[in-house]
């Protein structure tokens, strides 16, 4: 099982309606996927415009623990995390 602190930021915000969730996962090595497909569940604004088929859609990533961009939604979830999720801007 993991606990996980999901982070919305940007647009990912504004379709949430909220600026954070914590999310029970059940399974012994829950991944990105199955993060995702919760929030859409959820969150159906969210689910609708930021999520394709259980990944993030274009223009949006997550990073875990404001240290590693999660690209691979096979990458499994600590016990606990904070997942930030938000717009990615181009440039700088």
């Amino acid at each position: 099982m993991a606990e996980c602190k999901v982070e919305f930021f940007g647009i990912p915000r504004q379709r949430a309606q909220v600026a954070e969730l914590t999310v029970h996962l059940e399974g012994s090595s829950p991944t990105l996927s199955d993060l995702l497909q919760r929030l859409a569940g959820e969150l159906p604004d969210f689910g609708r415009d930021c999520v394709v088929d259980n990944r993030l859609a274009d223009g949006y990533i997550a990073n875990r623990n404001g240290e590693e961009f999660l690209t691979d939604t096979s990458t499994p979830l600590p016990s606990i995390c904070t997942i930030l999720i938000m717009s990615a801007d181009a440039g700088g």
